[in-house]
């Protein structure tokens, strides 16, 4: 048991990692959210940072829809800073799936093993016990 406690240390630290990434994003989002927060009711179109080919231009002729649709102002708003989110979301990503293939593996290959030592020391313990037993029988 205590092999498999310590085999278990490079899945609690790809955790701790994980979560920390987990964290940062959380952080990230909830930031970029509040800044699309105070541009969309600035209506200032020129801070919003778009990217499009046209600029402004094109935010000008969808610009009665973006003041009352809030979801579609804000895929016009801080491109640049929603695309860092974007990669910081894969990354979390990443670390999950990567969490969840340790979990599966470990799962599958220490399950099957720990299964066996338990039957054998079962096995064992019951061996034990019914010769001990025996002497304590006999009269």
């Amino acid at each position: 048991m205590k092999y498999h406690l310590l085999e278990h240390e490079s899945y609690r630290e790809l955790l701790k990692v994980r979560e920390e990434v987990k964290n940062q994003y959380l952080k990230q989002e909830k930031g970029l959210v509040d800044r699309k927060e105070k541009l969309f009711k600035s209506r200032d179109y020129a801070k919003w940072g778009y990217l499009g080919e046209n600029g402004i231009s094109d935010m000008e002729k969808v610009q009665d829809r973006l003041a009352t649709n809030k979801p579609a102002a804000f895929t016009y708003m801080l491109q640049k800073e929603t695309k860092e989110l974007e990669i910081a979301k894969e990354e979390l990503a990443f670390y999950s799936n990567q969490c969840l293939d340790e979990t599966r593996r470990v799962g599958k290959d220490n399950g099957k093993l720990l299964i066996e030592h338990f039957i054998q020391m079962s096995q064992t313990q019951c061996s034990y016990i019914n010769s001990v037993s025996g002497f304590l029988f006999i009269d």
